[in-house]
């Protein structure tokens, strides 16, 4: 069966029939973007969004800084030697960052207790490990050659170890004038404590004050101490802050002497323990030439003394055994009286 279709409604269907044709899509309501990229119903595109670094849909690129307020990962601050300024603990979302692993034991002594935590007024900067290593100068040139007369110091303090201490009351007062000798001795007295103004240790109590002036001695001789740093980004600020300590606690004081333990002959490490329980670090040394090259006519460098033989030493060095005390305590009262 045939449909006649009147030549007046061919003419109305024109349009239609082109648009069909060209293939261009009707209007009509559009779905909306998951990514928020078209306004639903309105035909439109939305802008994008934009990245903070003002790269439409890119990631900042490589190096940039982050914005104010972030915390790069793992960055730290570089470490000026001398500084005395505490790191301070990152507020808001970084105060959830794990604090890095504690330092490695040092041996049987690792007893000792540890500075406070947290920003301390005058505690040293942590070491920084990205540091550039600093070329090692030859730590002789500080040493001071002259043997410097106990008479010219009515009060000398000796700050130790207890291996100090332990050479110290085996005979050493009865070979110099012990009115003008006195001792303030810490077991595992190291370093960083003593850069602490704030420390506990400052508050050792002194074994045998001397006759006169015990609480404004005219010359102070530290032992610096600590078996496992071996960088001048650790040794330099710790021994500066030491000096600046001692300065301030003993402003009596004329001549401040920086010394460490009594070494392994030649600086050798001997079979009793690890290496740095009878050897001194090239650091460690450097570190005291350097300050005293930066206090010049007040600091200096006390000769390396070492033992005679590994069997001076005890089991665990660097204290030493009965006999080893009595010659140590002889060899520093040959040079000091």
């Amino acid at each position: 069966m045939r449909f006649r279709v009147p030549a007046r409604s061919l003419l109305a269907l024109t349009p239609w029939l082109v648009f069909a044709c060209s293939g261009t899509p009707t209007p009509g309501p559009v779905a909306s973007d998951s990514t928020g990229g078209v306004d639903a119903g309105s035909g439109a595109s939305t802008p994008p969004a934009t990245s903070p670094t003002g790269t439409t849909g890119a990631a900042p690129p490589a190096g940039t800084n982050p914005p104010a307020g972030t915390t790069s990962p793992g960055g730290t601050a570089p470490v000026t030697a001398g500084s005395d300024a505490a790191a301070t603990a990152p507020a808001g979302p970084d105060a959830a960052v794990s604090p890095p692993p504690p330092g490695p034991s040092q041996g049987s002594d690792a007893s000792a207790k540890k500075s406070p935590s947290g920003p301390e007024a005058g505690s040293p900067p942590a070491p920084d490990a990205t540091s550039s290593p600093v070329p090692l100068l030859d730590a002789s040139i500080a040493i001071d050659a002259s043997t410097p007369p106990t008479s010219a110091f009515t009060c000398t303090l000796l700050i130790g170890i207890q291996a100090t201490e332990e050479w110290y009351i085996a005979g050493f007062e009865t070979m110099v004038d012990n009115t003008r000798w006195e001792l303030m001795w810490y077991h595992s007295g190291f370093v960083e404590l003593w850069a602490n103004p704030n420390d506990p240790v400052w508050a050792t109590s002194i074994t045998s004050p001397c006759a006169a002036n015990a609480d404004k001695p005219d010359r102070v001789i530290f032992v610096t101490l600590n078996y496992l740093n071996d960088t001048l980004a650790f040794w330099s600020p710790n021994v500066n802050a030491v000096v600046a300590n001692i300065q301030a606690k003993y402003p009596s004081a004329k001549r401040i002497e920086l010394a460490t333990f009594i070494r392994a002959p030649g600086n050798m490490a001997c079979p009793q323990a690890p290496a740095p329980r009878s050897t001194i670090t090239p650091a460690q040394d450097q570190s005291m030439a350097m300050a005293a090259a930066a206090n010049p006519g007040l600091v200096f460098v006390a000769p390396p003394f070492e033992v005679a033989s590994c069997d001076q030493y005890s089991s665990n060095p660097p204290h030493p055994t009965a006999a080893g005390a009595t010659a140590w305590a002889t060899m520093m009262a040959n040079y000091y009286r």
